[in-house]
Order: C-alpha cells, then sequence, then structure tokens
C-alpha cells in the first residue's frame, strides 16, 4: 500500500470510529480539546495526523486494543517518508539537491547535526564532489550535476530571514576527502560562513563530555507554520520524520549537543589551525 493509499484508509478508519461511537466531529473535537476544524481536516486528509492524535482519537472513540495498535502502525509509517537513492530518485541526485533548495525556501530555520563531514550548505565546490562521489554507492554517476546543484542552494544562507545553526563534530572537519590545499579552501568556507549574521556554527570537539550520543546526522527544518520535519541520511536512503513527537526529541537533542559545542570565537579555533594543518602539509 502507497503512503497515500495509508493516509486514506487511516482516515476513513478513523472517520468510521467517530460515527460508530456517536459522535459528531464537534463533540469529538471538544472531548480531544481540539478545534472542530482539526477534526475534519484530519478525516479529509488535509492533516496528517500525528501518532499521538491518532492515539487519543482511539481512546475517546472506544476502539479495542487491536485496532488501536494497527491504527498506531500506520500512523507511524505514514509520518515516515524514504527515498531510496536508485529506485524513487526521478531525475537523479541534483533534482533532488534542487528540491531540498525549494523546500529550504519554505523554511524560518534549519537546523544540522553533522557527525561525518562538513554539511552540504558549507561545502566548496571540491569538496561536494568527492563526498558525493565516495556517496553513491548505487553508481548513478551523475556527481557533477549534484554538485553543482548543492553549491546553488548556498545562496539561501544569504537570505536574512531565515536561521541557521549547525553543530559539525571535530571527526567530521577532520575528515579529508580532497587534497590539503582543496581542505584549506574547505576551512576558509566554513570560518567565512562564521561572519553570516544569521548562521551560527558551533563545533563539537573529541573528548567533550557528551550529554547526547552523536548516533548520526540529522536535520531539522521548521516552517513558517512552526511545524517541523526531521531528515536522515543513510547510505542508501533518506528519511523524512515529521511526527510531532519525533521532531520534538530530535529538537532536544539537538538543543544537548549544542550545549556540549564550542561557539563564537571559540569555534573558529579548530577550523583555523586545521587550516594551518593543512596548509603545511
Amino acid at each position: 500500500m502507497s503512503a497515500s493509499d495509508e493516509r486514506g484508509a487511516l482516515a476513513a478508519r478513523l472517520r468510521a470510529l467517530r460515527e460508530d461511537a456517536g459522535l459528531s466531529t464537534t463533540r469529538l473535537a471538544v472531548e480531544l480539546g481540539w478545534s472542530q476544524s482539526k477534526v475534519s481536516k484530519i478525516e479529509n486528509q488535509r492533516t496528517k495526523p500525528s501518532v499521538a492524535d491518532v492515539r487519543a482519537w482511539a481512546a475517546k472513540t472506544g476502539a479495542p486494543q487491536d485496532v488501536t495498535t494497527e491504527l498506531l502502525n500506520i500512523a507511524e509509517s505514514i509520518q515516515v517518508a524514504s527515498i531510496i537513492w536508485d529506485r524513487t530518485l526521478g531525475g537523479g541526485r541534483a533534482e533532488h539537491q534542487r528540491t531540498l533548495g525549494r523546500l529550504l525556501h519554505e523554511a524560518k530555520t534549519m537546523q544540522v547535526f553533522q557527525h561525518a563531514a562538513v554539511p552540504g550548505l558549507l561545502q566548496t565546490a571540491d569538496y561536494a564532489r568527492s563526498v558525493l562521489d565516495l556517496a553513491d554507492v548505487f553508481r548513478i554517476g551523475d556527481t557533477a550535476r549534484a554538485a553543482a546543484a548543492r553549491i546553488e542552494r548556498q545562496t539561501a544562507l544569504y537570505d536574512l530571514n531565515r536561521q541557521y545553526e549547525f553543530v559539525i563534530t571535530e571527526a567530521a572537519l577532520r575528515f579529508r576527502p580532497v587534497a590539503a590545499e582543496a581542505m584549506a579552501a574547505q576551512y576558509d568556507k566554513v570560518l567565512s560562513v562564521l561572519t553570516l549574521p544569521n548562521v551560527e556554527v558551533s563545533i563539537l570537539q573529541t573528548g567533550a563530555t557528551p550529554s547526547a550520543v552523536q548516533a548520526h546526522g540529522f536535520v531539522i527544518l521548521t516552517l513558517s507554520d512552526d511545524s517541523r520535519y526531521v531528515t536522515v541520511e543513510t547510505y542508501t536512503r533518506e528519511l523524512t520524520l515529521t511526527d510531532p513527537e519525533e521532531a520534538s526529541q530530535y529538537s532536544t537533542i539537538f538543543s544537548s549537543l549544542l550545549a556540549d559545542a564550542k561557539r563564537g570565537d571559540e569555534a573558529r579555533e579548530l577550523p583555523v589551525s586545521l587550516r594551518t594543518d593543512a596548509l603545511a602539509k
């Protein structure tokens, strides 16, 4: 079943639960402490219900436990979108980079944690080409176009109406997919971005006492309506998480990582030192 089919099936079953319980949309909204429009939008597929929404709906309409479990599983499924790099990328990785750029223009804030490499929005062209080539496990072969599209979307950094927060580990900064001279240019790029008034780059040094596990990189986008979603990249796919509870957990984790990191002038020290080392080689 496709994601749209799952969403339609969930909406129909939630409506049936309400009707079987003898509740109007207005009465159910009162019982749940929601607006009547939220109930209506869920039933008409204009709003994607969170897992917590479905749990509350099932409880108020007296759904049996097995039905509740089944509906929660569906709700969890539709909150996660998945792109498999070699099968579901119409237009290849270059078009995906452009899609990310369009999505970024809808966001008011972007928070990035990267523990493996310099984040894409901060990469030089040489670095981007090398990283994208290394990440092309399916050999899609569009590295040059994907790198060009990645560099193009960096213009979003200069829109002062948007705020960007990057937390980068020392290990990510020390990852060297290009020659020393190109790495020096990459450190220059990071240092230049540090001067932008709407961008904060913080560095998590190796050996710092952690308050959160650095399990994987992720991006949190907050849209103009304050909804949030999280993207996570693996070797073979990209996951997009839209459940509000899950997004909230990632927001809490980001805050913990940020609290552990060097900020402001202290954040400049490591890239300055690594640039010096790269030029000395």
